[in-house]
């Protein structure tokens, strides 16, 4: 059964439609998905050498199991690309007494995030950078219950929305500026139309398997395909280095 959805996967990859050319300008298009951690086994079993990322998993006695994420099912994965002049977004998003309606958001530094509190109190929500030396907060005023309401993120950067009176309500944010990021399901595709021609920043990104960072070329007249998968191996790698 593993191996047919591999194989519908692949055929799924081959099949997908390149963007409309217009005159003059060019697109991008692809196929996001991710890697299980069942494939990161294989990889081990089949790389041993101590001196590869799977080798020296393989000595800490460190071992993925199969009951953990199914990243092929994942619904969560974001395409970025980084172009000029962009008008800013919005993000909706939902606030339960179970938790938030999204694990994660992927946007541009100055989109607003559209809140709502369907919780039974006032949640005083606010934005944290999640790395190591990283100090700023950007604060919000309370929300009632039932109410909404939008914020603008002028932070940049690995960010966490968090409430002050649930700690159960979270939502792991990547924020850069200039970025018009694509939402999908791992193994669909994706695509920009009608750029002008140059070179542009593409970001994969999802938050549980980091980012990966592509530049392109695009050209007048032709569409540029670039397949991408988030795996396992980014995460277990930049640990190791």
């Amino acid at each position: 059964m593993k191996y047919l959805f591999l194989l519908s996967v692949l055929i799924l990859s081959a099949c997908v439609n390149a963007p409309k050319i217009i005159s003059g300008k060019g697109s991008v298009y692809g196929v996001l998905s991710a890697d299980s951690h069942s494939a990161f086994n294989k990889k081990m079993n089949d790389n041993q050498d101590i001196t590869s990322i799977y080798g020296e998993m393989q000595t800490t006695g460190i071992k993925y199991q199969s009951d953990m994420v199914d990243y092929a099912k994942l619904d969560e994965l974001y395409v970025g690309l980084i172009q000029a002049s962009l008008p800013p977004q919005q993000h909706q998003i939902t606030a339960t007494t179970k938790g938030m309606s999204r694990k994660s958001i992927a946007l541009a530094t100055g989109d607003t995030l559209l809140i709502r509190n369907n919780t039974n109190q006032i949640q005083n929500f606010f934005i944290a950078e999640t790395s190591v030396t990283g100090e700023n907060i950007q604060t919000f005023p309370g929300l009632a219950t039932g109410a909404s309401a939008s914020y603008k993120v002028e932070l940049e950067g690995d960010l966490e929305l968090l409430s002050e009176d649930n700690e159960a309500l979270k939502t792991v944010l990547f924020s850069k500026k200039n970025m018009l990021t694509k939402r999908v399901n791992s193994g669909d595709s994706f695509q920009f139309e009608n750029l002008a021609p140059g070179s542009y920043q593409l970001i994969f990104w999802y938050w549980r398997l980091g980012k990966i960072q592509q530049t392109i070329q695009v050209k007048s007249d032709e569409n540029t395909r670039v397949d991408k998968i988030l795996t396992v191996d980014n995460v277990i790698n930049a640990y190791l280095n």
